[in-house]
């Protein structure tokens, strides 16, 4: 492996699970299909911290598992100092295991409750035949101390253990085989905060001591920057930013991870700013949005380009146009409460923050007929309206992941950032100038 080769590289990576929903969708393979990592680029390098975010449900923990084959991807390559993971046998595969481990989210269910720490920390020993069985003990009791456990607590049982204890023995038996590369998947999130510094520290101490690799899995963006020289954001089965954590943290330019930094909480009791408070929730993976994936809750989606448009009043349309998706056909779907205004479309607008009248007159006139289509119950007609002028090039066209700034370590999947959608540009002066 060239000095400029990463430790380890992922092209293309794809999962999918069948999703039946019932039982002659099982016996005849008629399910739906559930895409949980989709198309997934990643590098590790060598001695590095990187660091995966998003909310749960976004694919995080699919990522891990099947970049290490413990399931089996539907697609790409993960090259590990140059040998394909995804074409190597399963003894070929074992032998790797050895060099790369994967610690779960819940360590105290992996612990076997049967199992005294003796023989849970010592099995991988034997299984990869790591230290001749006459130095087995000796070598379980050195991999307790070295988490900050003390060699005694090697007879008892998991259950006798508290959960920040549970995890110091999952972390000495991924040890147990001298790994170089690690998976951590969410390694602290079940822990109260005292504890999760104790173990971030000894993460730390254990990486400058053994010289490791990791790849620390977090839904929280402030544990992440602690630990992690890179950030990678992830949603719906896709990077969407990726770049030093200091740039990422600064410099939060997608609108999604300018949302999960918001919520950082900050101790500093003069701080302003705003908490980014996202629409909706999640999206199903087997249901996902056309176009950009995030585009249902972006709070910086897109105009059309054929309309002078600031951001709120884009997303004012977006939220109407998304009502009218979800309704019936008569008006008591659309508006939340009955209403006895003769005037229903000054209803309609300010029920969904809509302006009286809007700052583009063609995009008004539309939006007016639109409007008056669903006051006389042509809730189609005026749905239809909507979707044919409003409609965003987030909407339709999927965002790649490309490099942004002069030193290509940062790259960012939103249209935004790309040249070819200019105008579609909210006319907001701050966007304007802020996003290129």
């Amino acid at each position: 492996m060239s000095d400029d080769e990463p430790l380890l590289r992922v092209e293309g990576l794809e999962k999918e699970y069948a999703a039946a929903d019932g039982l002659l969708d099982r016996l005849f393979g008629s399910g739906r299909t559930v895409t949980a990592v989709d198309g997934v680029d990643l590098e590790v390098r060598e001695g590095e911290t990187l660091g995966l975010v998003g909310e749960s449900g976004c694919g995080k923990s699919s990522l891990a598992r099947s970049l290490l084959r413990l399931t089996e991807p539907t697609a790409g390559t993960v090259s590990y100092r140059g040998t394909d993971l995804t074409a190597l046998s399963r003894s070929e595969l074992r032998a790797v295991r050895t060099n790369v481990q994967y610690v779960p989210q819940n360590p105290g269910a992996s612990l076997n409750p049967r199992l005294t720490v003796r023989d849970i920390v010592g099995e991988p020993l034997e299984v990869h035949d790591v230290v001749p069985p006459s130095e087995r003990d000796a070598r379980v009791r050195d991999l307790l101390e070295t988490v900050g456990l003390a060699p005694g607590h090697a007879e008892r049982y998991p259950h006798e253990f508290s959960g920040g204890q549970q995890q110091r023995l999952a972390i000495a038996r991924a040890l147990a085989v001298e790994p170089e590369f690690v998976v951590w998947d969410e390694p602290v999130s079940s822990l109260d905060v005292s504890v999760q510094a104790q173990i971030l520290n000894l993460l730390a101490d254990l990486q400058d001591e053994f010289g490791l690799s990791y790849l620390f899995i977090a839904h929280d963006l402030s544990v992440v920057a602690h630990v992690a020289e890179r950030v990678a954001v992830m949603y719906l089965g896709k990077i969407v930013d990726v770049g030093p954590t200091e740039a990422v943290f600064d410099d939060p330019s997608h609108p999604y991870t300018a949302a999960l930094r918001s919520a950082i909480p900050e101790p500093d009791p003069r701080w302003e700013g705003d908490r980014i408070v996202l629409e909706g929730t999640v999206p199903a993976p087997s249901d996902c949005p056309s176009g950009c994936r995030f585009h249902t809750r972006c709070p910086r989606v897109l105009s059309p380009a054929e309309y002078d448009l600031a951001s709120d009043t884009v997303r004012a349309i977006r939220r109407l146009r998304k009502r009218l998706a979800d309704a019936g056909n008569g008006l008591e779907s659309v508006l939340a409460a009955p209403t006895t205004d003769e005037n229903v479309p000054a209803a309609i607008r300010d029920e969904f923050d809509i302006p009286p009248e809007l700052e583009d007159d063609d995009a008004e006139r539309v939006l007016a007929d639109a409007l008056e289509s669903v006051a006389t119950g042509e809730i189609d007609d005026g749905r239809a309206r909507l979707a044919s002028a409003f409609a965003t090039p987030c909407e339709t066209d999927r965002p790649r992941l490309e490099p942004v700034g002069g030193d290509g370590d940062r790259s960012i999947a939103c249209h935004r950032f790309d040249d070819a959608y200019a105008d579609h540009l909210p006319n907001d002066s701050e966007t304007r100038t802020s996003e290129r």
